[in-house]
């Protein structure tokens, strides 16, 4: 048996070891740090002011789109909506 096939073998190991180990203590700093649900939550009740840039079919060029459902998008120019939902 070559020499340093196992050192190489034995270090693999101690790597490994060392980084599922380390997932597990960030896991309860996340617990111990998120605040309650509750508390600090943002409710987006109006999507009409989000602007995106998408290719319009209608325009056949980029434009701004807004939104006005989530994930349905309506172009500023020639007012075709464009559904970016997965369909199901």
């Amino acid at each position: 048996m070559i020499w340093s096939s196992f050192v190489m073998g034995g270090m693999t190991v101690i790597m490994a070891y060392a980084l599922f180990s380390g997932e597990q203590e960030d896991e309860l700093e996340v617990e111990i740090l998120d605040p309650e649900p509750d508390d600090h939550q943002l409710i987006v009740n109006d999507f009409s002011g989000r602007l995106h840039t998408l290719y319009c079919e209608n325009c056949r060029k980029k434009k701004k789109h807004r939104e006005i459902r989530p994930r349905i998008f309506e172009c500023t120019r020639c007012k075709r909506n464009t559904d970016l939902r997965i369909p199901s």
